[in-house]
């Protein structure tokens, strides 16, 4: 019992700090002052790749939810 109980604050520990960890990651820096989209001809700002941090949570919610779902049928398993 105090073997799970030690794994899993580990476990949220380590979500913890992935997560706050990744909060100042960007997928591009501010292009600046210019065309920011819909306007027409060309512009010197370049590529425009909008990247949401949703995606991320996401995975984190997925991947939370397959070690849930481990965990309970290695408990089920068990007894």
């Amino acid at each position: 019992m105090k073997n799970k109980l030690i794994t899993g604050i580990k476990t949220i520990a380590i979500i913890v700090a992935v997560m706050l960890s990744t909060n100042k990651i960007n997928a591009q820096p501010n292009p600046g002052p210019g065309n920011q989209g819909g306007g027409i001809g060309p512009t010197n700002d370049g590529v425009q790749v909008p990247f949401d941090g949703g995606m991320s949570l996401m995975l984190i919610a997925s991947g939370i939810g397959y070690g849930a779902k481990k965990l309970k049928k290695n408990t089920l398993k068990q007894d």
